[in-house]
């Protein structure tokens, strides 16, 4: 017996040892460096995050991504301590070691930016299965999704989702309301604008005609158009999402009443609803109150670079570059990294926009200097960028430590699982020891 209490010994120590090595935390990286503040917790931003703090970190994520960067450890684990069990995310949660409650207003935006931050991380795959399923709870029976549950059917909180469902690598198409088995896409459809007949007063420079209207109308009423929701529906309607690859410009666009049933059709017949407002020089959208409004004109850039009509925004890029800049430094990181979406898209260098390195101002915001995402070593591949619809395998798949409240299935590497059968062979090895020394005491 004083053999097989040693056997039995050795084995648990073995066993104590190897997990460590399999222990989440024991492969977390080195301590970055110090911050103050609201960025020592991993925050992007200074200022009160009660409203924005997931959409923000989020979008900083992203900006980061676009610029081949990846964020500190600190930010994706503040992001991923703001998920709450059932997938979803609030757009801001002050205790996130208390679970979340049916009272917690969930956000569909913010859960669904947040999936696009996580995939660009990479390595989240039960995060991102859980955000999936409960966003499925949450779809229309026209096939969109409103701001928050329960919502009307917004038009651009649906192009949102469709950005992540492809970021993902998911067919949007193949995400259907279980109530009608409409998906996305008919909801875009149902909220486009037909074109203006030839010679009407909605055609010409005022471009109304082939729009999206904020949200799919009642029975009965004419959709009117809007250019935020244009712009948001035109890059979910070709199936992208902000950090999108630059795209050749063609032909410019126009409103084909023949598109007016294909979700690819109704989009591009939106980029002719928008090119009369962005092309000239100086142009730029407007708020409702009729100030400049920099966040949707970079939006309205991305779309329209994405869709291929880049030369058609090219009035709105300069303006941007002008004024761009001085608003992201009033405004924070999301605006940096919305400058950022526009510039990769068009194919400027985000690091000498308008004179200014709005990648070097979104890292300042953040709580440690980013690391550069692993280029390949070997000759004759030509470095990474962001595909239109990349999928999580094309991402770095670094994983980070899962947050108290989210889903915490370890994802072992090959390595690792060749660790964890070792210590079943010595287990196994060690009852067999103890066996035969039980069978044979005097062997």
């Amino acid at each position: 017996m004083t053999t097989a209490r040693r056997v039995a010994a050795a084995l648990a120590a073995s066993a104590v040892l190897c997990g460590v090595a399999l222990s989440p935390s024991a492969a977390q990286a080195a301590p970055e460096p110090a911050a103050t503040g609201a960025r020592a917790h991993g925050l992007y931003g200074s200022k009160d995050p009660a409203a924005d703090g997931v959409s923000r970190q989020s979008l900083a994520m992203l900006g980061q991504y676009a610029a081949e960067l990846r964020p500190a450890n600190s930010a994706i684990a503040w992001l991923q301590a703001q998920q709450c069990a059932d997938g979803s995310f609030t757009a801001y949660r002050p205790q996130p070691a208390v679970p979340c409650t049916p009272a917690q207003a969930r956000d569909i935006n913010s859960t669904a930016l947040a999936m696009q931050a996580l995939t660009s991380v990479g390595g989240q795959r039960p995060r991102l299965k859980a955000a999936l399923n409960w966003l499925r709870t949450q779809q229309n029976p026209d096939g969109g999704w409103g701001a928050t549950p329960g919502a009307p059917t917004d038009t651009a909180t649906t192009s949102v989702v469709i950005g992540s469902l492809a970021m993902m690598g998911a067919k949007p198409s193949s995400i259907r309301s279980p109530f009608t088995g409409k998906q996305a896409y008919d909801a875009l459809v149902a909220a486009s604008v037909p074109c203006a007949p030839a010679g009407g007063a909605d055609e010409g420079a005022t471009g109304r005609g082939g729009g999206f209207a904020t949200s799919p109308p009642s029975p009965g009423q004419r959709p009117v158009a809007d250019a935020q929701a244009t712009t948001a529906a035109l890059l979910g309607g070709i199936g992208k999402r902000q950090v999108a690859a630059p795209v050749q410009s063609g032909p410019p666009p126009k409103c084909d009443p023949a598109g007016a049933t294909a979700p690819e059709g109704v989009a591009r017949n939106g980029a002719a609803y928008l090119a009369p407002l962005l092309a000239p020089a100086g142009s730029h959208l407007s708020t409702v109150s009729g100030a400049p409004d920099p966040g949707a004109t970079a939006e309205a850039v991305v779309a329209m670079c994405a869709a291929g009509y880049g030369d058609k925004a090219e009035g709105a890029l300069h303006w941007l570059e002008k004024h761009g800049p001085s608003w992201a430094q009033k405004t924070g990181p999301a605006a940096y990294a919305r400058l950022i979406f526009a510039a990769h898209t068009a194919g400027v260098d985000p690091a000498a926009f308008g004179g200014v390195d709005l990648v070097k101002k979104l890292n300042a915001t953040g709580p440690a200097a980013p690391k550069p995402v692993p280029q390949p070593t070997h000759s004759g591949s030509p470095a990474p960028t962001p595909s239109p619809t990349p999928s999580e395998a094309a991402m770095n798949p670094a994983a980070i430590a899962p947050a108290a409240d989210a889903d915490d299935s370890p994802v072992f590497s090959g390595a690792v699982w060749w660790v964890a059968i070792g210590v079943i062979v010595l287990i196994a090895a060690g009852v067999v020891v103890v066996n035969r020394r039980s069978t044979h005491p005097h062997d």
